[in-house]
């Protein structure tokens, strides 16, 4: 019988890599699908991410100022949650006052009833080991007329070309209020600009009801003893860490940057190169329902008048002790400020305020859902020029329509002697830029004060 045998095409290896390729497909495909399935989902959380990081850097970076923002206008910065890298904050305040301070009653509407009217901004950048670089830069606004609080730049003797990139030609003070840049460590802050000293931080904050403005503030007169400074040029602060209720501020200023060796000027004003040099020291403490401020200040005046008799550069010089504390529902301020502006001959030349002093007692009660202030303040001008004292009474009220937004009305009346002229003023206002001689200036007035 005849056999057959059965045949097998042979392979050869083309053929056999052909069949493993196609064999093997389905198995390739399946991987790579599902490694292109997790790099999608491994990129989708990366755009997750990133664009939830863009959100977070929104609110951290920029800002308003937050909760509680208004409780240190008073004393020029804003309160608030912990600074991010900008917070842009301010004060929108606007009054209508009916006042005469000695050309009869006058209708005004005004800006800086109970504050001064502001645009700022401010920050901090955490540059590690507890360190942060801070910054803040505030403009005085005017909301009646919708300038701003600007002012020609004041230069030193034989500095009058500007030296400053910043300052190619005359410039304005478009950051009138304050600027400045610094440092904050554990150790404590340190900032170089234009900036408050301690002592007005200290008469608008811990010694008066009335806070910076309305009209009848203490904060409004006192600070006329010893020319109290209230923002200093070319300024250094170093503000210490909060210790047992203790904070210290230390201010030092290199003064007006004359570029002399000698006396320069003309016969009615002369200077030199130490003008507007000095410093100012201020402790406050807070415990409980106590605070207080304990401040002292020195500071050279800007120029001298020969023709008077002056032979130099006065200085000022003072100190203030205020406290307030809460009785019950009402809580009560006193302050005292004495001071002196002597040497080079103004006593006997210029004269005025050359030893004065006074003191103020004031105080703020829940009423109707707001607050009732009264203050009465006294200032007494003991140089050669006689019946130039001067007494401020001042009432005011204060409803918040909401935690931002503040409603008030006051009264003032400013009790001039017989060679006194002072003027009455609020936040940012004054009553008249001059009153008569022994007149005896009033006025009433009510406003907005919108805090952001």
């Amino acid at each position: 019988m005849k056999s057959f045998k059965q045949s097998h095409p042979k392979l050869t290896p083309l053929a056999i890599g052909v069949l493993a390729l196609a064999v093997s497909m389905p198995a390739f495909a399946e991987t790579e699908i599902e490694t292109l399935r997790r790099e999608l989902a491994e990129q989708k959380q990366l755009i997750q991410k990133i664009l939830a990081a863009q959100e977070t850097q929104k609110t951290q970076d920029v800002q308003t100022g937050g909760p509680n923002r208004g409780a240190g206008l008073q004393a020029g910065v804003p309160a608030g949650p912990v600074t991010p890298a900008l917070t842009i904050y301010g004060v929108a305040d606007i009054d209508v006052s009916r006042a005469d301070s000695g050309f009869g009653n006058k209708m005004n509407i005004g800006s800086g009833g109970y504050t001064a009217s502001r645009l700022g901004i401010k920050g901090e950048k955490d540059l590690g080991n507890d360190i942060k670089a801070v910054y803040l830069m505030e403009a005085g606004l005017s909301m009646n007329t919708g300038t701003v609080g600007t002012g020609v730049p004041t230069l030193g003797i034989n500095n009058t070309v500007a030296s400053n990139g910043a300052l190619t030609s005359a410039g304005t003070q478009f950051f009138s209020r304050q600027i400045y840049a610094g440092l904050m460590t554990p150790a404590g802050t340190i900032t170089a600009g234009r900036q408050y000293a301690g002592s007005y931080l200290a008469s608008v904050s811990d010694s008066t009801a009335m806070g910076a403005g309305l009209y009848g503030s203490s904060a409004t007169l006192l600070p006329v003893i010893a020319s109290m400074p209230t923002r200093l040029n070319n300024s250094l602060v170093y503000i210490s860490p909060k210790m047992r209720g203790v904070t210290a501020q230390l201010t030092l200023t290199t003064g007006s940057g004359n570029n002399v060796n000698t006396v320069v000027g003309t016969a009615t004003s002369s200077t030199t190169d130490s003008a507007g040099r000095g410093g100012d020291l201020a402790l406050f403490y807070a415990n409980g329902p106590f605070k207080a401020a304990v401040t002292a200040w020195n500071v050279r005046n800007a120029s001298f008048n020969p023709s008077l008799g002056e032979t130099g550069l006065a200085s000022r010089k003072g100190f203030q002790a205020g406290a307030n504390y809460q009785f019950g529902i009402a809580r009560i301020y006193a302050t005292y400020v004495q001071g002196k502006i002597a040497g080079g001959g103004y006593e006997r030349g210029s004269k005025i305020l050359s030893k004065a002093s006074g003191w103020s007692v004031s105080a703020g009660v829940p009423m109707g859902g707001g607050t009732a202030l009264a203050s009465y303040t006294r200032a007494n001008d003991k140089s050669l020029i006689a019946d130039r004292d001067v007494s401020l009474v001042g009432l005011a009220y204060t409803y918040k329509l909401f935690e931002t937004t503040t409603l008030y009305g006051s009264w003032g009346k400013m009790i001039n002697q017989r060679n006194a002229s002072y003027s009455l003023s609020n936040g940012g206002d004054l009553v008249g830029t001059v009153s008569p001689v022994g007149f005896n200036p009033s006025g009433l007035m009510i406003g907005l004060n919108q805090v952001f």
